[in-house]
């Protein structure tokens, strides 16, 4: 990013000067708190591994001491030794054959090897298991020799004498602890199905000297030690179980064969010391994991001691450091948030001036420059904006001169260029016009000779159907075909009244009967199309003041017209006309509406309906002069016309001030008007 201003470049440097230490400072206390963090959460793991080892000490401890109280209750057990033993020949090679004998009934089994077991210290050694719950397997008794005395269930030998753990509690003083290992499934002295582990302690006699026997008991190894699954460092972390070959004995999280244990971290945790590290695997699939670790002590295993591991998720452990990290992260945002600020509260300070200046030249550019600069700092930069500003004022000057020069000159042109337009468009109309009223002026001459004939040959005809009957609907057609002709008589002289600028004259008339007729002739056209034609006409209409045909032509004009608008949208359409009276100019006037439900006339052109020549239907459909000719006529005949767009399609309006009966009395009831429509 390429930065293109002073400001951006004060702001930039302020802000790189202040990170840098800012930075510096956040990766020591990063590095620091991360160290000391470790420390504690080491430290924190190792006491916990001291703690559970030493609870594992004491558990084990006390299931020795409940097995010595076992071998040393006088009637329940050492009697029943001291009475096995007693069985035995004085002399060693003699007691050996018997032994030896007995190995062999044993080994038949059936009911002489039934006889072998003392069955009531048997029986005390059942309850004594059932006593001790679940996690006890089995009991048994050995005698001086190491031969079976009793067991709370049947064994699979007769004979221990060989067996490590009777060497080792007959050994030395006689006083000594033998515990196990862990030992697999189906193997040890019960063969049971779950792994255990064994503990034996001698029989002493009565005075506590000599080793008459030996006691054995078989724990099941995770029953024993379920203690260690229930320990729950944080949300994450738990304790295991190792031996010093690096064996997994107990873990809460992964079955004993699922484990894999790296090389680095046993050589970590299989310590005579307790103490704490950093793993780079944990066995558990995490990396870099702070881990504790202590030895089982005061526990004479044979040649493989346990260990107690402790470890957590890292994410767990670092979770305060990434707090930390947050809150530093956070801090380094507010600084530099006030380093930008406190950069761009500097650099505004430099630049600007040079702002200012900028903006004073680009407003003398375009000419909007309008008040001194406001640079007081006593330097180059005052000077420069003072004189800048004198520059200023000259071009103004200058400027306002040529602008009012070419304003004047705008004006004039703009006003001679409307009034040619006007004096041509006004040429144009009148040209047009006047051609058009030479053309209706011929035609209208055309017409009348063959419409006198026809005139008076319909004469004759009502001559000779006076002399002779004739049926009635033809003499209904002759009489429609004569009001038909006399009016178009009427129409060409109104038009040759309208090219030569000739009076009309205006009489009182009803103007619900020039809507009726109106509609009887359009009716012959909507009969053809899909067309409704209504008319809804008040009734007591006041008379108005008119000329017949020319309001008729009006009429015919604007049904016309909403005929052609509903026709054009291929469906049902409606045209309704409407009479009513209504106040006009602060007296009484008739309202003439004709409504469609068409689509109606766009804003943009509504205003030039009544132009001449102006038309929206398609070329060789429409002059534009209809509603021309309809706007003159009732401005002759003293009303209006207004157009607007409906809830559904268009809507005309004609208004004609209405006239008295009364009053038609005094004055002569005539009107005259300028039957033509001057522009």
């Amino acid at each position: 990013m390429r930065i293109r201003t002073i400001r951006g470049r004060i702001v930039w440097a302020i802000v790189l000067v202040g990170c840098i230490p800012l930075l510096i400072g956040l990766a020591l206390a990063y590095v620091s708190g991360m160290q000391s963090l470790r420390d504690v959460i080491g430290g924190n793991l190792q006491a916990i591994a001291v703690q559970v080892a030493d609870r594992v000490t004491m558990l084990i401890q006390a299931e020795v001491q409940s097995v010595r109280l076992l071998g040393s209750a006088p009637l329940r057990v050492r009697q029943p030794v001291e009475a096995a033993n007693r069985a035995y020949p004085m002399e060693y090679a003699r007691a050996q054959r018997l032994l030896s004998e007995h190995v062999q009934v044993w080994d038949r089994g059936g009911e002489g090897a039934a006889l072998l077991i003392d069955s009531e210290l048997s029986r005390f050694l059942l309850e004594t298991k059932v006593r001790g719950g679940d996690k006890v397997v089995g009991l048994l008794i050995t005698d001086q020799y190491g031969a079976l005395v009793a067991a709370s269930s049947q064994p699979d030998q007769y004979f221990f004498g060989d067996e490590p753990w009777w060497e080792a509690v007959h050994a030395g003083s006689g006083d000594q602890v033998h515990i196990t290992g862990l030992i697999p499934e189906n193997e040890g002295a019960f063969r049971s199905s779950e792994e255990t582990i064994d503990i034996a302690v001698p029989i002493f006699d009565e005075r506590q000297h000599v080793v008459i026997g030996a006691v054995k008991a078989s724990y099941r190894f995770d029953t024993l030690l379920a203690m260690i699954k229930q320990i729950r460092i944080g949300q994450t972390g738990h304790a295991m179980l190792f031996d010093a070959t690096g064996n997994p004995l107990v873990c809460p999280i992964l079955p004993r064969q699922a484990h894999r244990i790296p090389s680095q971290l046993m050589a970590m945790i299989v310590s005579a010391e307790p103490g704490w590290g950093i793993a780079e695997d944990d066995g558990h699939g995490a990396t870099d994991t702070v881990v504790g670790y202590a030895p089982v002590p005061k526990l004479t295993l044979p040649e493989n001691p346990w260990h107690v591991f402790v470890r957590q998720q890292p994410t767990e452990s670092y979770a305060p450091i990434r707090d930390q990290l947050r809150n530093l992260a956070m801090i380094g945002l507010v600084m530099l948030g006030l380093l930008w600020a406190i950069g761009r509260y500097v650099a505004t300070r430099i630049a600007r001036p040079i702002h200012i200046l900028h903006s004073g030249v680009e407003a003398i550019s375009q000419g909007t420059y309008d008040r001194p600069l406001n640079i007081h700092t006593g330097d180059e930069f005052e000077a420069l904006a003072a004189a800048v500003h004198c520059m200023a004022d000259r071009l103004m000057a200058s400027r306002t001169e040529l602008e009012g020069l070419n304003k004047d000159l705008a004006r004039r042109v703009e006003e001679k260029t409307q009034e040619v337009t006007r004096h041509m468009r006004s040429l144009e109309l009148a040209e047009r016009l006047a051609t058009l009223g030479k053309i209706a002026s011929g035609i209208a001459h055309e017409v009348n000779n063959p419409l006198g004939i026809i005139l008076n040959r319909i004469e004759c005809m009502e001559a000779d159907a006076a002399r002779s009957p004739i049926p009635d609907a033809v003499r209904r057609d002759l009489l429609a075909v004569k009001v038909q002709a006399e009016r178009i008589s009427r129409v060409t002289k109104s038009i040759l009244a309208f090219s030569r600028g000739s009076v009309s004259t205006l009489k009182p008339i009803d103007l619900n009967c020039v809507v009726r007729s109106c509609v009887g002739i359009a009716s012959e056209r909507v009969s053809a199309l899909s067309v409704e034609l209504e008319s809804r006409l008040a009734p007591l209409l006041p008379p108005v003041m008119g000329d017949r045909d020319r309001l008729e032509t009006v009429v015919l004009n604007l049904i016309n017209n909403a005929i052609d608008a509903v026709n054009l949208l291929g469906r049902d359409g409606i045209v309704t006309v409407r009479t009513r009276p209504m106040q006009m100019d602060g007296r009484l006037g008739v309202e003439l509406t004709v409504s469609d439900n068409g689509p109606g006339i766009p804003s943009e052109i509504i205003g030039r309906v009544f132009d001449p020549f102006f038309s929206t239907k398609p070329a060789g459909q429409g002059t534009g002069l209809g509603l021309f000719l309809a706007y003159g006529i009732v401005v002759d005949h003293r009303g209006r016309i207004e157009v607007k767009n409906g809830e559904t399609g268009a809507q005309f309006a004609v208004a004609l001030p209405a006239v008295w009966c009364d009053a038609l009395v005094e004055e002569e009831g005539i009107w005259e008007s300028q039957g033509k429509f001057s522009l």
